[in-house]
């Protein structure tokens, strides 16, 4: 009987299949030479995202696709800093050109893995200061990049580029290679520097040859002016203003550009970044703000964004009430909005949510206040996930408003300890509430909140380990008359006597999954790729 044959696409199909487990593929590498070279650009897409402290082998890989001038580079660094014991002098021809099928650049990821590896080869004096990142590393990211052709996201800080090794990198053929681009996140340093000429000619050719992003990050570093920022902008008025031009061109440009996320301190310009976001006002549905001063920026800018879905603000801080009003007139729908640890006034929020919440179905509030949770029940009609973050202490009566909230999933996180805080919970939550997570170190409190909340849940996700009490408490919430109880979240990371294993099997038997509570709390409150 002839044996069954699999044909080159079939063989391929499976491979993409494993294209994530690199132990695999590796296995796969030895079983012939079309599996050889069918598996090597999946290997080799995102080849350190499966490195572990105890491999960083492919440093010595990259060395060996080294051009002559890279590899005279190197030894002379090697030769001034001391570094012996390494042994690629030897002439090595690799099979392939393993850097053109990067897919995934991310430059922080890359020195860490290059770093690992000469830490065997170094002195602790040398491993203290920057020597290696400053002289060693970007000549392999020089290397690295001059041979890459099929980057589709890449991830890189522009001071990169003030490196002596990139001196003669010729920047455009670089970006002429970044056709399939479609992710980028710019790490933007802005200070003066001699080599700034060859970071505005990457910026310019990026936005000649780079039109089909979905995904855009910009970091800006930080001012002096800002409670919560620790970094500052080290160049002049005229540098910056130059660099935000290109920026806003880059931005304008995009065929289809989906994900914008702002991550830094620049009031000046981001009224410009607004202006440059309407370009792409029928493509861009997710926008985030981080770190960002919106002193005198005019937040009438977003309502041009059509298909606007998500919107974050994480740390900002500058938006007045008055700021506000402009959003009451909006043109999309949003269905997701997050609050984090924003310096404003306290009444910026439940505004927002007045104005942008009819469409809301998932949201993210911080210490809850009367207003904020009054505005939520009343202008948030089609919530489903509700996420409240509690760090400072609140009034007990905001907690009793619980019962007006129009949401099918809740999502606590307390960082305090209020007294009588889980039995007003308890007491306030709603029917219509069938899901609830409840993240806190106060684990001796969940008794309160099993024995006196409604007995319509169907998932509970408590963050406390297994233990008899618990158990015990749980049997007892199921036990109670037409109890609807599906899922029981809880960490599992602890082996259970006999008498716990009992109850956990009893409760099991009741129909109850037991699963892991890490996994259900970020599944439940994270949002999805967009």
């Amino acid at each position: 009987m002839t044996l069954p044959y699999l044909t080159d696409d079939c063989i391929y199909s499976i491979l993409q299949y494993l294209q994530n487990d690199h132990s695999t593929l590796f296995k796969c590498l030895l079983v012939n030479r079309f599996w050889c070279r069918s598996t090597i650009p999946l290997l080799y897409a995102n080849p350190f995202a499966a490195i572990t402290k105890k491999n960083y082998s492919i440093t010595l890989t990259l060395i060996f696709c080294f051009d002559k001038a890279e590899i005279l580079q190197l030894k002379k660094q090697l030769g001034l800093r001391k570094i012996n014991g390494i042994n690629f002098y030897k002439k090595h021809n690799p099979l392939f050109e393993y850097p053109k099928y990067l897919e995934n650049y991310n430059s922080n990821i890359i020195n860490s893995v290059i770093y690992g590896w000469f830490a065997k080869y170094c002195s602790k004096d040398l491993l203290n200061n920057q020597k290696i990142y400053n002289d060693i590393i970007p000549i392999f990211h020089q290397s690295i990049l001059r041979q890459s052709r099929n980057i589709k996201q890449l991830d890189i800080w522009l001071n990169l580029f003030y490196g002596e090794s990139f001196k003669n990198f010729n920047v455009q053929n670089f970006t002429s290679n970044l056709t399939k681009l479609n992710s980028l996140s710019l790490n933007c340093y802005l200070r003066d520097s001699v080599y700034k000429e060859i970071e505005q000619e990457f910026l310019k050719n990026i936005a000649n040859n780079c039109t089909n992003f979905r995904k855009l990050i910009i970091k800006f570093p930080r001012t002096k002016n800002s409670p919560f920022q620790n970094r500052y902008i080290y160049c002049d008025y005229l540098t910056t203003i130059t660099f935000t031009l290109k920026i806003c061109t880059i931005i304008q440009v995009q065929n289809n550009l989906k994900m914008f996320k702002l991550d830094g301190n620049c009031s000046l310009l981001v009224d410009n970044i607004l202006l440059s976001l309407e370009f792409q006002k029928h493509s861009l549905v997710h926008v985030e703000f981080i770190d960002t001063d919106f002193s005198n920026v005019n937040l009438k800018r977003l309502n041009n964004l059509y298909n606007l879905e998500y919107l974050k603000f994480m740390t900002c801080e500058g938006i007045l009430l008055n700021q506000c009003e402009g959003l009451n007139f909006s043109s999309f729908k949003l269905k997701e909005l997050s609050f984090i640890h924003n310096y404003w006034d306290v009444n910026v929020m439940p505004l927002m949510i007045k104005y942008l919440g009819a469409s809301l179905q998932r949201l993210f509030v911080e210490n809850p206040t009367i207003s904020l949770i009054e505005n939520i029940s009343m202008y948030c009609p089609n919530l489903i996930f509700l996420k409240i973050s509690i760090h400072s202490h609140i009034d007990l009566s905001v907690i009793q408003l619980f019962k007006n909230l129009r949401t099918r999933i809740l999502s606590i996180i307390i960082s305090k300890n209020i007294d009588k805080f889980f039995i007003n919970l308890a007491n306030s939550i709603p029917i219509n509430i069938r899901e609830i997570s409840i993240c806190s170190h106060h684990t001796d409190k969940f008794k309160e909140f099993l024995e006196n909340c409604h007995n319509s849940f169907e998932m509970i996700n408590l963050n406390q380990i297994i233990k008899l009490k618990l158990l015990k408490n749980v049997l007892n919430y199921i036990e109670k008359s037409n109890n609807s109880l599906k899922v029981l979240g809880m960490k599992l990371d602890k082996e259970l006597n006999d008498e716990e294993l009992k109850l956990l099997n009893r409760i099991k038997a009741k129909g109850v999954e037991i699963v892991e509570f890490i996994k259900v709390f970020h599944c439940k409150s994270s949002t999805d790729d967009k």
